[in-house]
Formats: structure tokens, sequence, C-alpha cells
């Protein structure tokens, strides 16, 4: 490797085998210095290097937003990303204010973190000046709660999603608050899992919002905008997935006023119908499916890279820093108040701020729990209403269900039923792919063995299977308990 330039301690190092010719103008070291990258030849003992071509626009203190994870340099590169770029890291010494935009992504204990920020917001700006400026949760707000607050949907679902983002109010607040902020030193967090499904260009306009975002972020916070990806194992990732795209009520009880609207109805009535994991994982196994769809977990499969891998690729230049971190470490129980809160704020701010948070937490606030629910029963009642096994076909699809869940077991005194899991085939190639992810992204620091012993783990306690009806109709036992009992509770619940 031959290093051919180095601009600032924040600017880029780039680097590759070949002959390069730069022709480089410098107006004043002041103001941006604009590389133009004219002719590159590769050395044909290098096949790996593509052959690369752009004009790379380097600003004092905020470099070209080459920038990895704080873990390893990946080759992994985003097709929406125009070259290949090398680390150039926030120095960890640094006292300046950073802006941290997290983006999740979903199923990642985003919505847990920031519960935990939209609660103890106050105490973090006077205590470690950090502006909490994300997703704000109602029942996690408190009265102390200070006044910079800020709608990233809006910026997400209006500016981003249909451009001209200089003429929106949501875009107009963000400037006026990096502006206020940076003046007074404060740290800022933007978080919102909806960055993750961000439109890389708005409908009506050729504008690249990860590169405009970019710029004004480094206009009051040069050099210092750290984007933050965390990572969950891909298993347990999908199978939250899986939960949170099926699961036919709201985050609740899950009592019948709790189903969601699409839900609701029967299939054979317009209502959605709820998958089997194993339907669900086929999907995402096929490698000769075709993916239309331009979500991100969509593209990240077709590319085989896991979510955090795509993210860090999609946002490296345009960002002086992409930081991943694991949230199975986030999550280690810990005897000294630590969390996957502190955690976060430890590693992406400062150790001023997870020590604030940790000494802030008040013990009778539980925080925003999100946890899968059990989709079986909705999944049988489907089956049960369409193989008319149902007395009473009236009776509402989110009534029977929970019917089921309240008595089904009781009823047939047991807890064993049978399932419809994953053969040991789509296991083995289930588990090869969180295994080859996790040492994509930590390289040799991955233990394979303990990988293994945690998925089968989750095997058998029968996480990747459902009820399997087919069976389950059989028994006469089943066949009585819909055609006369379900009918019966009903009737008494409306009592």
């Amino acid at each position: 490797m031959i290093n051919l330039v180095q601009l600032s301690k924040s600017a880029n190092r780039i680097s590759c085998n070949g002959v390069i010719v730069i022709m480089m103008s410098i107006a004043s070291s002041l103001f941006a210095i604009k590389i133009h990258r004219i002719i590159i030849s590769l050395d044909a003992q290098a096949p790996h290097i593509q052959k690369l071509s752009s004009s790379i626009n380097l600003e004092l203190f905020g470099g070209s937003n080459s920038s990895t994870s704080g873990f390893n340099n990946s080759t992994y590169v985003s097709p929406h990303q125009d070259q290949i770029v090398h680390e150039v890291k926030i120095s960890s010494t640094s006292t300046e204010p950073m802006f941290v935009l997290h983006i999740g992504p979903h199923k990642t204990a985003t919505s847990v973190i920031q519960c935990d920020l939209t609660r103890y917001r106050k105490e973090l700006y006077e205590t470690a000046s950090v502006a909490y400026v994300g997703r704000i949760y109602s029942h996690c707000l408190n009265r102390r709660n200070n006044k910079h607050t800020l709608d990233p949907r809006s910026l997400i679902n209006s500016c981003f999603k249909n451009g001209n983002c200089e003429t929106k109010d949501a875009w107009k607040s963000l400037e006026s608050e990096l502006a206020y902020l940076s003046a007074h030193n404060k740290h800022v967090i933007l978080s919102d899992e909806a960055f993750a499904r961000m439109h890389v260009t708005s409908y009506n306009q050729k504008v690249d919002n990860r590169q405009m975002l970019y710029k004004l972020v480094n206009k009051y916070y040069p050099g210092r905008m750290r984007v933050v990806v965390v990572y969950r194992r891909y298993y347990e990732w999908m199978l939250s997935l899986w939960n949170e795209f099926n699961k036919p009520f709201k985050n609740g009880n899950g009592d019948t006023s709790d189903y969601r609207p699409t839900y609701q109805n029967w299939p054979s009535e317009g209502g959605k119908r709820c998958h089997t994991f194993v339907s669900f994982m086929k999907k995402f196994m096929d490698p000769e499916g075709k993916r239309t769809s331009d979500e991100y977990r969509h593209r990240a499969e077709a590319e085989h890279v896991h979510v955090a891998e795509y993210f860090r690729g999609l946002w490296s230049n345009h960002s002086s820093e992409v930081q991943v971190l694991n949230l199975h470490e986030m999550n280690v129980p810990s005897d000294d108040g630590q969390d996957a809160t502190s955690r976060f704020l430890q590693s992406a701010l400062t150790p001023l701020a997870a020590k604030t948070y940790t000494r802030s937490k008040d013990s009778g606030f539980g925080g925003r729990h999100n946890p899968s629910r059990n989709i079986n029963y909705d999944i049988l009642a489907v089956a049960a209403h369409e193989h008319g096994l149902l007395a009473n076909q009236t009776i509402p699809r989110a009534k029977v269900a929970v019917l089921l869940e309240e008595h089904f077991m009781k009823k047939l005194n047991t807890t064993d039923l049978p399932l419809q899991c994953p053969d040991e085939e789509l296991l083995k190639r289930f588990l090869q792919k969180p295994i080859h992810y996790e040492e994509m992204l930590y390289p040799g620091q991955t233990d394979d063995k303990e990988h293994e012993t945690t998925f089968y783990e989750a095997v058998k306690r029968h996480k990747f299977c459902n009820f399997d009806f087919d069976a389950l109709e059989e028994d006469e036992a089943v066949r009585t308990f819909f055609s006369k009992e379900i009918p019966r509770l009903y009737r008494r619940s409306k009592h």
C-alpha cells in the first residue's frame, strides 16, 4: 500500500495499488479542498481492487465522509456507495461535542433506548451536555423533560421522501436545533429506527438525502457526525422481525380491543393472514427468490450481508464514522446498573453520559417493553374458520383467538401440541447465515461453537415452530373444542 496524501488530522487517507494521477487545487486551508481523481490504473497483482473513477470532496474537519464501524474495516461496499473507503475514526480523546445519528435498525432494542433517553432527557442535558432530539414515547415522559424536541418522522416521511427539504418546517427545525445546541457545546442524539427505511433519494429529485443530512450536520458539528447501528444475531433478529410483522395485536395485553384493524376480519373477508415462521424463513432462504421490494432487509439479503453490514456500507461515505454496537454485549447482566442504554451512551458518546443516566434511573419506572407475542392462536383460529370447524362462523376473529389462548391448552389438559418446525436441512442452512454474517462483521473475533450452541438451544425451545393444524384437526377433542366449546365461551363472555 502506498500512502498518497494526508490532508489533515481529520482528512481521509487514500491508498491503493497502482498509479494514480491527482490534480489538486487548494484555495485556502480554511476552505474546502477538492481532489479530482482522473485516472486509476490497477496493478495486475491486485485484481480484487475494482477500477474506480470519481470526484472526492474533502472538507476540513469533515473528511470525505469515509468511515467504518468501531470494530473493523470491512471490504463490503454498498451499491449506493460510489467508492471503497478507508478508516478515519473520530478521535477517542476529542472533547468537542458530537452528533450521533442512531438508525436502529428495527428490533435491536431501539425503542427501549429511546424510552430511556426520553425519560432522562433533562438530566442528560444539564449534567452531561447531551440533547436528545430523537423519537419521543409519551408514556416515558416525566415532568422534568427539557424543551428541545424534534419530530424525526416528519423529517423522514415528508422531507426525505418528497424532496425540497430546505422548504420544509421539519428541516428548518432541525437546522435551528443544531445551530443552538452546537453554539452551547451540547452533544446531540437523533434516534429513530425509521432512518433505516429512509429514502436514499427523494421521489421527485435526484438528491442524495444522506449527503444532504451530512452536509447540514457537518456545518455545525464538523467532522463529528457518528452513525450508530446495532447488530443483533441474524436468527434472533429474523425471529423478532417475523413476530413484529405478523402479530395481529398492538403492543398491549393482547385482548380483542388490541387487535390491529387490518387483522380484525377473517382473511376471506379481507383481513391479513399471519404466516408461520417456516414460510417466512423459506422466503428469505430462497437464493433464487426475486426481491422486488425496496426495503433494506431485502436489499441486504440480496447482497448476502447482515443488515448492520449493509448500513455500514450505506453510510460510510456520508458520515465521519459508522459505529456498529453489539446488542448481545449491550444486554449482558450487570450488578452496577449498566444496561443497553448506558452501554449505548458509553460507546456512542461519553462515560459521563452513561454515568448520568445510570445515576438518574428511577427504580419505579419500568421502561418500554415490546415483547414478542404468541401468534399461534390467531393462526389456529384462521385455520379452524377456513376448515369449517367453527359452528358459529359469526364469532369475531379476535375473540376466537383470545378464547383459544385463554382456554385451549387447559381444556385439552396438555402443554405438548403437535408442531410444524423447520427440518434439519433448513436449520443447517439457516444457521450458516448468522455465523457467516458475524464473521464478516467481526473477523477473527467470533466463536462459532458458542453461536451454534445458542442457536440449537432456541431450536430445543421450539422458537422456530408453530402449531401444526393438520395434525390437530385429526384430534376429536380439538374438533369438539371448536364446534362446541368456543361458542359456549363466547356466549358466556357476552354476559
